[in-house]
């Protein structure tokens, strides 16, 4: 698993490995079941304090994204949706922080509905294709005009950045 980390963005470390995560398992480029990297494997791919990733493991564990098994690893859980009322209450809140943030950056109610519908589509998967046999994840996904996007995390065993551009 490739993660792009911005050391210069303001945002934790932490928070962007869990961030990332929490898009590529969305993606569906991390399948349930799926191990993740070890503590010590991602520490030293990225070049940060493994504590950062122990952070980020637990944080994502809390949510329930992942379970850890003790001598096993770090695994994406394979928990179905939340129930409808716990969902409607988590995207409101999180359609509130981020439109707070969108208004205080100038941008309108069009502009930030575009761009959601934008992010939306890139994580559309493409039902047409076939699903891969050679036991990875990830998958082909398709624009809402019907092309193809391959590029970093599309397949090609690449990942995208933790921002999922």
């Amino acid at each position: 698993m490739r993660l792009h980390l911005d050391h210069h963005s303001g945002e934790p470390i932490y928070r962007q490995i869990v961030e990332a995560v929490k898009y590529k398992v969305a993606c569906g480029q991390l399948a349930p079941d799926e191990r993740l990297p070890s503590i010590r494997a991602l520490a030293d791919d990225l070049k940060i304090n493994p504590r950062t990733v122990v952070k980020a493991y637990e944080e994502l564990q809390h949510a329930g994204l992942v379970v850890m098994r003790h001598g096993q690893g770090v695994f994406v859980a394979d928990g179905g949706a939340a129930p409808h009322a716990v969902r409607q209450k988590a995207i409101a809140e999180m359609a509130r922080r981020m439109l707070a943030e969108a208004f205080r950056l100038g941008a309108d109610k069009g502009e930030v509905l575009r761009i959601i519908e934008l992010q939306a589509s890139k994580m559309e998967p493409d039902h047409e294709r076939p699903h891969r046999t050679d036991g990875k994840s990830g998958q082909g996904f398709r624009t809402r005009d019907g092309f193809a996007r391959v590029g970093p995390g599309r397949g090609r065993g690449h990942d995208s950045d933790a921002a999922g551009t």
